[in-house]
Order: C-alpha cells, then sequence, then structure tokens
C-alpha cells in the first residue's frame, strides 16, 4: 500500500496516517518532519527536504500524511490512493482549539493564531503564509490524481478508509 493523506490543518491527517499504520503495519512518514526542522518551524533546506521525500518514495509501502502542495507531487504520483480529509469548518475548528487547549505550553500559539487567515483557508479564501493552503488549493492541485482521489467530509476510521480502499 501506498497512501497519502492530505488536508489543512486539524482534518485529522496525522490521526489517521497512524491508526491506518498500527492497523497494516505500513510505515508512516509525517511530512512535517520533512519540511521543518525543529519545533519552531525552521524549514528544512530544499535539497535534503528533496532527497529524504525520493528515499520515501522508493520504499515498498508507506503512509504520507501532510497538507504540502508543490514539492510533494512525487508523493501524489506514486500513491495508490489518495485520502483527502475536508471536514467542516466547524469540526476544524473545533479540533484546531481542542489540539492546543489540551497543551499548556501551546496557549501562546494558540491565542496568537491568525484566526481569519484560518478561516479563509478551512473556507475557499487564501492564507497568507501559503495561497494553495486552501480547499480549492488542494483541489488543482489533486485533479491530475482524481482517478485515486477520495475526498472524506465526515468523521471516517481507519479501517473504513482500509475497508473502501481494499474494495476499490
Amino acid at each position: 500500500m501506498k497512501l497519502h493523506i492530505i488536508g489543512i490543518a486539524s482534518a485529522g491527517k496525522t490521526t489517521l496516517a497512524h491508526s491506518i499504520g498500527a492497523r497494516t503495519g505500513v510505515p508512516v512518514f509525517e511530512l512535517d518532519g520533512l519540511a521543518f526542522v525543529d519545533d519552531r518551524w525552521t524549514l528544512r533546506p530544499t535539497d535534503e527536504r528533496d532527497a529524504i521525500l525520493a528515499e520515501i518514495v522508493r520504499e515498498a509501502s508507506f503512509i504520507t500524511e501532510g497538507g504540502f502542495l508543490g514539492w510533494t507531487e512525487a508523493v501524489f504520483a506514486d500513491a495508490d490512493a489518495i485520502v483527502w480529509l475536508d471536514p467542516p469548518l466547524s469540526v476544524l475548528t473545533m479540533r484546531h482549539v481542542r489540539r492546543h487547549w489540551r497543551h499548556p505550553q501551546h496557549l501562546p500559539s494558540l491565542l496568537a493564531f491568525q484566526w481569519r487567515s484560518y478561516l479563509r483557508a478551512a473556507g475557499r479564501g487564501p492564507m497568507r503564509s501559503d495561497p494553495q493552503q486552501t480547499r480549492s488549493g488542494i483541489a488543482r492541485a489533486l485533479r491530475p490524481y482524481a482517478a485515486k482521489v477520495y475526498r472524506i467530509e465526515t468523521a471516517v476510521s481507519a479501517d473504513d478508509v482500509i475497508d473502501g480502499l481494499a474494495v476499490s
């Protein structure tokens, strides 16, 4: 299985990827770890990031997850299936607040969070930090791979995804 899970922040990508990985034994790769070198979101050098991504794509099977566009084309092309997690804005917002509220060290980032930008990304408008990180940006990026994209707009379990992919 070669699976990529995409969606905007708080869509449930990491949780789903690790659940599927635990059930299938397929290794999971979080693309945040490729894009950034530390918890302060320091960008990894492009050539280093691309070399690591090329190693992942050469794996016999993988589950990757992340909301990145552009440099992830190799994953889109090589994946057997792309799961696009696209829950409603109310769910995204609740998850985002809950994620930071549970971790007191994250509260300053929750309070300083660019809510207007996030709400636009979760809707249809561009996000200041990454204009592609919107539903419409993801839809455009996935268009060439439409035959293997599964857009999920409701809550889904790892078993649901595994069963759905086995049928396809």
